[in-house]
This record gives C-alpha cells, sequence and structure tokens, in this order.
C-alpha cells in the first residue's frame, strides 16, 4: 500500500490532496489558509495546505511514496516545493477520475468534466462501467468553445465601478449570476449576441474559440449599457442561464442517442458549479441520476489526480460513495479553550434542546464542528443557521454578513423528510454536498421563504444523513420536534467576500463582531459576556 499526495496550482484554486492506502486522508484548499478567495489572486501555490498536511498526517512530501501535480506548468517556485520527484498528471482526468470514483455509480455512466480549459482542453467524456473508463471526446481550447468561458468574463465585466474597475471576479462571483437569474426575462437581442459567441453542433461547441472575442463582446456589452442597472443585469442573467441550458442540454441529448444505454453522469469541472443547470440535468427523463462532485471547481483535481494513480495502483478498483467530504483541520476543546481566552465570553456545555430552541425562537447560530469540508458549500461542520420561516432572515443575514445581494440561502433538510418538501425525489446522494437545485412543493412556499430562490421558488438544499454527520442531524431532528419545520437555514460560516472559515479564531470573531448570536464549537456553547 501506498501514500499519495496530489497538488494543484495555477490561477486559482490551489489545493493539496493526501491519500494513504487507498482511502482519503485529508484534503485542503490553500484558499482556507491563506483567507484569500481563490477568485481574488492571479497565481496561487499549494503552499500553506501542503504544509499543514505534512504536519497532521506525519507523511513528509519527500518521503511519500508518491507526489503528482495537475497544473499547466510546474515552475521554479514550485519545483523548490515539492522538492522530490514528481509525476504530472492530466487535469480533464482528473476531474473525472475523481467524480466517477467518488459517484458510487457501477451501472453504465457517462462522465463529463467540463470547464473554461485546463492543459489546452475544455471538455472530456467518459463511458464509465464497474471501474473501467473509456475516453470517447475530447474538446481542445484551440478548437472547441467553452460556456464555462462565457460565464467567467460574463461575471468578471458585468459590474465595474465609477473608475471601470472589475468589481466581480471570475472564479469567484460566477453563482451571483444564477441566482438572480430567474428574476430576468428573455430578450431576443441578447439571446441573438449570445449565439454569435458561441453555437452547438454533434457534439462540438463552436464559435467563441478564442477567449479574447468572448471578453470583446461581454466588455462592449458593458460599454453599451446592458449592465446599467439591476433589471438589465437580471434579463442578461436570465438568457445566459436559458442559453447555457438549451446547449448543454442539447450536447446531452445527442450523447443519448449515441449511448442510450448510459442513464447515469457524473459532473466535474467549474461548469457544473451552477447548480440551476444541473437541476435540469436532473429532470431529464432519461437520466435515472446525477452525481456532481462535491468539489467541481479545480480544487477537485488534486482528489481526482490522486484516485487516478491509486486505481492504477489497485488500491482503488470500483466506484465508491463517500460518507462526507470533511477532511479538512479539527481542532480540540482545549486548543479551543485557550483561543477563546483572548475574548470576552463564557461558555456552557453544549445542549441539543437548547440549541434546537434558540433556533426556533429566531436566533442565528455559529456552528463550529470536526474537520471543515472540502469543496465551495458549508455542509454542517463550519455553517452559520438559523430557521427558515421568517422572511426577514435574508436581509437580516446580508445585513450582519456585510452583504447586498439577492443570492438566495439554502436549507439542510433531513433526509427522510426531503420528499415533503422538494421534488422530484432524485440524485439525493449528490444533493448530500448542496450540488443542484430542486422545484419547491407549493404547501411549502410561504413556510420556507428564506431558504427559497424568490422568483422560482426553487431551492439549494444540502441532503442531511444521520450517518454523514450525527451532532448536525440531531440537531435539525430536535427543531423538528419543536417547529415541524425538518430543515434549516444553512449558510457559510465567513464574512462577505471571505472563504468559509478554518480556526477558532475566525468563529470568536464572528461572535464578538455579532455576526452570530452564539457559537456552538465542538463540546461547548460560548456566547459574549453580558
Amino acid at each position: 500500500m501506498s501514500s499519495i499526495y496530489s497538488f494543484f496550482a495555477g490561477s486559482h484554486s490551489a489545493a493539496t490532496a493526501l491519500i494513504v492506502d487507498g482511502k482519503i486522508h485529508t484534503i485542503i484548499e490553500e484558499e482556507r489558509l491563506t483567507r484569500l478567495k481563490s477568485g481574488e489572486i492571479t497565481r496561487t501555490y499549494p503552499d500553506l495546505s501542503s504544509q499543514k498536511i505534512q504536519e497532521l498526517s506525519g507523511i513528509g512530501i519527500k518521503e511519500s511514496d508518491y507526489r503528482l501535480v495537475v497544473a499547466p506548468s510546474v515552475d521554479a517556485y514550485f519545483r523548490k516545493l515539492i522538492n522530490t520527484n514528481y509525476e504530472k498528471i492530466s487535469h480533464h482526468d482528473s476531474h473525472n477520475y475523481g467524480c466517477y470514483f467518488t459517484s458510487g455509480f457501477q451501472e453504465k455512466t457517462i462522465s463529463i468534466s467540463y470547464d473554461g480549459g485546463g492543459e489546452l482542453c475544455v471538455i472530456k467524456v467518459f463511458l464509465c462501467e464497474q471501474g473501467k473508463m473509456t475516453e470517447v471526446l475530447r474538446g481542445e481550447l484551440n478548437d472547441y468553445a467553452s460556456l464555462a468561458h462565457l460565464w467567467g468574463f460574463s461575471v468578471a465585466y458585468m459590474m465595474k465601478n465609477e473608475r471601470g474597475e472589475n468589481m466581480w471576479k471570475l472564479c469567484k462571483d460566477e453563482g451571483k449570476i444564477v441566482g438572480m437569474a430567474p428574476n430576468g426575462k428573455y430578450d431576443e437581442e441578447i439571446y441573438r449576441i449570445l449565439e454569435s459567441i458561441i453555437s452547438y453542433e454533434n457534439l462540438r461547441f463552436k464559435g467563441g474559440v478564442n477567449s479574447w472575442k468572448t471578453r470583446y463582446v461581454i466588455n462592449r456589452m458593458w460599454e453599451l449599457g446592458y449592465f446599467s442597472d439591476q433589471e438589465k443585469r437580471e434579463i442578461f442573467s436570465y438568457n445566459l442561464q436559458l442559453f447555457t441550458e438549451t446547449l448543454f442540454i442539447k450536447f446531452l441529448q445527442d450523447l443519448h442517442k449515441l449511448y442510450p444505454e448510459y442513464r447515469k453522469l457524473a459532473l466535474s469541472g467549474g461548469l457544473f458549479a451552477n447548480v440551476k443547470l444541473n437541476q435540469k440535468i436532473n429532470e431529464l427523463d432519461w437520466v435515472d441520476e446525477i452525481f456532481v462532485h462535491p468539489a467541481m471547481g479545480d480544487e477537485g483535481v488534486p482528489l481526482g489526480a490522486a484516485i487516478k494513480k491509486a486505481y492504477s495502483l489497485g488500491e482503488i478498483e470500483v466506484p465508491f460513495r463517500l460518507d462526507n467530504v470533511y477532511f479538512g483541520i479539527q481542532y480540540s476543546n482545549d486548543e479551543i479553550f485557550q483561543i477563546s481566552l483572548s475574548y470576552e465570553v463564557e461558555r456552557e456545555p453544549y445542549s441539543v434542546e437548547n440549541i434546537s430552541n434558540k433556533l426556533n425562537e429566531g436566533q442565528i447560530i455559529g456552528w463550529f464542528n470536526g474537520r471543515f469540508e472540502y469543496g465551495p458549500r458549508a455542509l454542517g461542520n463550519r455553517s452559520i443557521l438559523v430557521r427558515a420561516t421568517e422572511y426577514e432572515t435574508h436581509s437580516e443575514l446580508n445585513k450582519r454578513l456585510g452583504r447586498n445581494e439577492i443570492m438566495p440561502f439554502a436549507p439542510s433538510v433531513l433526509k427522510e423528510y426531503f420528499k415533503e418538501v422538494f421534488y422530484p425525489e432524485k440524485s439525493l446522494y449528490s444533493a448530500e454536498f448542496m450540488t443542484l437545485c430542486y422545484s419547491t412543493k407549493n404547501e411549502w412556499v410561504d413556510k420556507i421563504p428564506s431558504v427559497l430562490q424568490k422568483t422560482d421558488k426553487t431551492a439549494r438544499p444540502h441532503v442531511v444523513t444521520r450517518e454523514s454527520n450525527k451532532k448536525y442531524y440531531d440537531l435539525i431532528e430536535s427543531y423538528y420536534k419543536i417547529s415541524g419545520i425538518p430543515l434549516i437555514l444553512n449558510t457559510s460560516f465567513n464574512k462577505h467576500n471571505e472563504p468559509i472559515i478554518d480556526n477558532p479564531k475566525q468563529a470568536f470573531d464572528c461572535l464578538q463582531n455579532g455576526i452570530i448570536d452564539e457559537l456552538v464549537i465542538e463540546d461547548y456553547v460560548y456566547r459574549i459576556k453580558k
């Protein structure tokens, strides 16, 4: 058996993963430690994450059996960080191996990766069954247009300040467009402009191969006032979302005609951060189930590369299901208490009944438990929690978090009650990682307004099982017994424009600054002394 380190570096999303004896040991995204969101900087290396994993595991990089690199290039700085020999792994192979082998799909599966371009490729498609993967399509960057480029440059050029500087960042703020798209309406002129950038035919996305064309058109739209107010931005967002869904569904339908017996989909790459697109895919009648990789962006490729290596060594043979994605850093009660001494706080032992009652009363609770999550979603280990029953909660949370956005918050829902609230009851394993939207049943719309998109009433639920996170499950179950509501609002534990928190100090800062009312952190509840 072996130890495998895997690293990703590039223009964003640097991360380090470690697999030991075919099992995932630790994965840390660099932004959690630098405290700079990956879209805010232009070149990232897995410096701090690789150091921290060596410290936690006791396995040095140089002493490990294998070292893998997924990166456009390995410069002198990166080589110095690794400090020994390494093997390069394909970017899109890493996406696909990571997604397919964590899907649990033994049946015939189509695995698709699609992003803005990794090592001169924007898309790869594999036919998979019983752990065997066969590549059937590869889209080269110089011959294949990228919908992800269109999204990246749309978000980058849509919002500018008075000096003409971009206020939103690609690889960071695309979700804002997804969130406001349902508020817009169809506009034939805008749709035709998008069609002039990218078209689709016979498994090929054509047109905007050179990203400069995409940049030029979107920037020109900004100059002509297409984004000059919120209503116009919403109209553009609606059409960009519709255009993306229309083209990609055509692509999937063509794949289905070629391979009709393949009825499960494993999806990875930045395009599938789009939870509304994932909803449309999930609702196709011929699709039995989809799985979107929990770390669908480039932060996911270190794990995929390590899985590919473990597969080649015979240490992983067939797809498996993840119990959870809590692969980050954990802190002891003693460490937490020592940090708390720097703050004017008091504590008491955690009681699930006490905190569920406070949620029912409307308090905003910081929730810090165990190892932090891998990927972009807060999944009940670094979360801010509040009841979902009040319309005013959205504006109150925005105020406390320093946000001024219309993006909806998400619910954590007990799996046993999912079908009472949302539909269709399909792809719930993927929904354990909050990767796609669902429609809400009419009788629940007015009961849980703060976790629904205000126009189309969809939600991006986090399905919670007792097996994946018992402490979190027990809290929601206790709240359900009091309120009759089998879900709570769950948003990421961080201030606006910061990564999800890593350590207790960041949690205590949020308590001290009034972002949360009380802090549940491991076995204790902390509050500001009165």
